[in-house]
């Protein structure tokens, strides 16, 4: 799905998911800020090729399992957020976040919410080793996070929340708090 909106066309979209569910798949991994790479001028395309896809197929929604991600911390990705500045991990970012996806995707819920990597600094995309100089202050904190997840699922905008590309310490500080 990631490619979707870039380096594929609706179209070819269109045609993967319905080989795929004709398969027996029944689960989408997406994310806000599909398809890669990462630009303003392409952000959300994958999300409306599969709204296409469930409009055309008229597959029921209950039979679609549907997981996006929400962006963690880049202070390049300024133009996710209606007031600019760097992606965070807050509960207000979150909120909205999940609101633009759901817009999207043209459905009520999503079944998946994941924060896609996390607020902190941690070493990803191809670093191995934790280098404390790149620590920031002010990191959005697990509680705030967790809350914000919480509050989603009693609205009934996202049914279950989870972790991507996160570290053995941060899915126990999240067990921790919630």
């Amino acid at each position: 799905t990631m490619t979707w909106g870039s380096q594929n066309s609706d179209d070819q979209a269109f045609d993967q998911l319905e080989l795929a569910w004709d398969s027996g798949v029944n689960f989408l991994d997406t994310a806000e800020g599909y398809p890669i790479p990462m630009s303003e001028e392409t952000q959300g395309r994958t999300d409306r090729a599969i709204a296409k896809w469930l409009k055309r197929s008229k597959r029921p929604r209950d039979s679609v399992v549907i997981a996006t991600k929400v962006c963690g911390y880049n202070d390049r990705f300024t133009w996710f957020r209606e007031g600019g500045g760097p992606t965070r991990v807050t509960k207000q970012q979150i909120m909205e976040s999940v609101d633009a996806s759901l817009a999207r995707l043209g459905t009520d819920h999503i079944d998946l919410l994941q924060i896609h990597w996390p607020d902190r600094y941690v070493p990803l995309f191809g670093s191995l080793r934790y280098d404390p100089s790149k620590a920031r202050e002010g990191d959005v904190s697990f509680a705030e996070q967790a809350e914000a997840m919480g509050t989603l699922i009693k609205a009934g905008k996202i049914r279950a929340w989870g972790l991507s590309n996160e570290t053995p310490y941060g899915v126990c500080e999240f067990a921790r708090v919630c």
